[in-house]
This record gives C-alpha cells, structure tokens and sequence, in this order.
C-alpha cells in the first residue's frame, strides 16, 4: 500500500509538469491517468476498518489511528442516523491512544463511553499521570483479588512513579 501510494503521488506530480502538445502527449496523460484511476479505485476498496486493524497487529499505530478515524467517520455520516459510535469501536480507539502515549486522547475517548471498566479507568489515571488515582484503583482489585500478581507488579510501578515506594513498603526499617 505504502508502494501504491507514493507512486500515485509521485505520478500526479508528473502529470502536473507535463504538457500536451502532441497527440503522443495526450495519450501519455490519459494512460497515466488512467493508471491512476486504478490504483484509487484498488486503494479505495480497502476498507479502512481491515487497515486499521493490520496496522496495530503490525504496531503501525499512526496508521492504525488514521484509517480507524476515517472508518469512524464513514459510520458516523452513512449508516448511523443518531450520530453514535458503537462502544466497540471507541474502545478500539483508546487501545490505539494507549499504543502512541496519548493521553489526552484517552481522555477524549473516554468521555464518550457511556461505562468504564476498571481497566480502562487505570488506563486513563496511567497514561494521564495521575498515579495516585491509578494506584486506588490496583489497591481495590488487590483487596477483591489479593493474588493478582499484575495488579501487584502495577502498584507497585504506580508507588514509584509517585514517589511513594519507599516508605509505604518499608515505613518503619531503619537502613
């Protein structure tokens, strides 16, 4: 694709510098844009849903983000009358967010979803900084589960990142 692309600029910028004066010349433009025409229509029935989805499992993340905010639009104009986005698609967004450490897009994301889980309520307090309240949220799964190793290791990274792992862990050891 990333090929197809850069040809289809590179002969749209051709075509820009060429003139017709013969009939020679007027059969190269049309081929060419006949070319063209092609390869649009080749690109163009790709939905962006399947590209974006490619491009995460090959951690393209700006790309994934680019084709998921156009398939976003294109739901949102054409087969959704009352202008919203099912949560599906919203949490594959802030998963891309998560990806690229965009926390402000998290932010964005998630004031549109309706439900929170917990997971993405860490995820918001992680990617925006706000690792007390990311740590609340590891301590009240830990109280539920008090074997989850990950909720463990991520309370942990949570303390550091505060400052605060020293003296919660061992507050009374005299070094």
């Amino acid at each position: 694709m990333d090929y197809l692309a850069r040809w289809t600029q590179e002969e749209k910028a051709a075509l820009a510098t060429v003139s017709v004066r013969t009939k020679a010349d007027a059969d190269e433009m049309a081929r060419r844009q006949t070319g063209l025409g092609r390869v649009g229509g080749m690109l163009s029935a790709i939905p962006a849903e399947v590209i974006s989805r490619r491009a995460v499992e090959c951690k393209s993340y700006a790309r994934a983000l680019f084709h998921w905010e156009a398939h976003i639009r294109k739901v949102r104009s054409g087969e959704l009358r009352d202008k919203t986005i099912p949560t599906s698609m919203l949490e594959h967004l802030q998963d891309i967010y998560a990806q690229i450490d965009e926390p402000d897009g998290i932010e964005g994301i998630s004031a549109h979803l309706h439900v929170l889980d917990i997971d993405q309520q860490i995820l918001g307090h992680r990617k925006a900084g706000r690792w007390t309240a990311a740590q609340s949220w590891y301590e009240i799964r830990l109280a539920e589960n008090p074997d989850d190793a990950d909720a463990q290791v991520n309370l942990l990274h949570c303390m550091k990142e505060s400052g605060q792992h020293g003296e919660r862990i061992f507050p009374s050891r005299a070094i």
